[in-house]
C-alpha cells in the first residue's frame, strides 16, 4: 500500500471531526474501501473490502483523477446528500480516493419553505394589489357621491327659494281675495258674482299656502338627510383614503417580504448546489 493511502487512513477519522459540519469519510484504493466512518443520519451501509460501484464518485475520481463534485437524491439512499471525491495522487499516478459527504435535508427542507413562501407572499401580494386597486375605486366613488350630494343640497336651497315665492304669492292672493270679498259685499247685489270669483281666489291661495308648508316640511327633512349623508359619504371617503393608503404601504411591505424570500430562496439554492 502506498505511503499516501496509509497517511490518509491515519488521519480520516481525524479529519471527519475536524468539519464543521457532521459528514461521512471514505478512503479507498482503486478498487475497494479501505475505511468508511458514517455521520449521523448519512450513513450509506458501506463496509471495508466493499468494491468502487462504476459511476459512483470514488470511481468517477479515480477514473478522471480530478475533484468529483455530486448531489445525490433522497431516492438513491432515503436521505439526500452532496458528495465530493478527491483522486490521491502519489508519483503522478492516481493511487485511491478521499471522499466525503453531508446530508443536505435541511437545506433542501430550507429551499421547500422558502419556495412555499415565496409562493404565498406572491398570492398575498396580488391580493393586496387587488385590494388597493379596489380602495382606490371605492374612495373615487365616494368622492363621487359626496359630490352628488352636495349638488343636491344646492337643488333643495333653489326649490326652497321657488317655494317661498310660492308662498308669498298664496299670502297676497289670500289678501287680495279677502279685500275682493269685502268688496263684493259693499257692491251689494252688483258684485254678487264678484263675490263667488273672490272668494274661490281666496281658497285657492289658503290651500296653495297649506301645499307650501307641506313641501317646505319635506324639503327642511329632505335637507336634513342630504346633510346627514353627505357628513357620512365625508366619512367614508375619508376611511376610504386611509384604507388605500395603508394597503399601498402593506403592498410596500409585501414587495419587501417576498424580495427577501426571493433571497432565501437563492441562498437555499446555492447551500444545496448540486455538480
Amino acid at each position: 500500500m502506498s505511503q499516501l493511502l496509509n497517511s490518509v487512513l491515519m488521519v480520516a477519522p481525524i479529519l471527519q471531526k475536524a468539519f464543521l459540519s457532521e459528514c461521512m469519510v471514505g478512503v479507498t484504493d482503486k478498487e475497494k474501501f479501505l475505511a468508511y466512518y458514517p455521520a449521523q443520519g448519512l450513513n450509506l451501509g458501506i463496509r471495508v473490502g466493499d468494491e468502487l460501484r462504476p459511476g459512483s464518485i470514488n470511481a468517477t475520481a479515480v477514473k478522471e483523477g480530478k475533484r468529483v463534485v455530486k448531489k445525490i437524491s433522497k431516492e438513491l439512499y432515503g436521505v439526500p446528500y452532496i458528495a465530493v471525491g478527491y483522486p490521491l495522487v502519489e508519483n503522478g499516478q492516481v493511487v485511491g480516493c478521499l471522499a466525503t459527504g453531508v446530508t443536505t435535508d435541511q437545506e433542501d427542507r430550507l429551499h421547500g419553505l422558502a419556495q412555499n413562501l415565496t409562493d404565498a407572499l406572491e398570492n398575498i401580494a396580488q391580493h393586496t394589489e387587488s385590494l388597493a386597486t379596489d380602495a382606490d375605486h371605492l374612495a373615487q366613488a365616494s368622492h363621487t357621491l359626496s359630490d352628488a350630494a352636495g349638488q343636491l343640497g344646492l337643488k333643495i336651497a333653489e326649490t326652497t327659494q321657488i317655494n317661498e315665492l310660492i308662498r308669498n304669492i298664496s299670502t297676497r292672493s289670500n289678501v287680495l281675495g279677502l279685500n275682493a270679498v269685502l268688496e263684493a259685499a259693499r257692491a251689494g247685489a252688483a258684485g254678487r258674482g264678484f263675490s263667488v270669483v273672490a272668494e274661490e281666489i281666496r281658497q285657492l291661495s289658503q290651500t296653495t299656502a297649506t301645499s307650501a308648508k307641506g313641501i317646505f316640511s319635506l324639503l327642511d327633512e329632505m335637507n336634513a338627510l342630504v346633510g346627514t349623508v353627505t357628513s357620512e359619504m365625508e366619512k367614508t371617503m375619508n376611511h376610504s383614503v386611509q384604507q388605500s393608503t395603508r394597503i399601498q404601504e402593506l403592498d410596500a411591505v409585501m414587495q419587501e417580504l417576498r424580495h427577501m424570500a426571493e433571497q432565501l430562496k437563492k441562498a437555499a439554492d446555492i447551500t444545496g448546489r448540486g455538480e
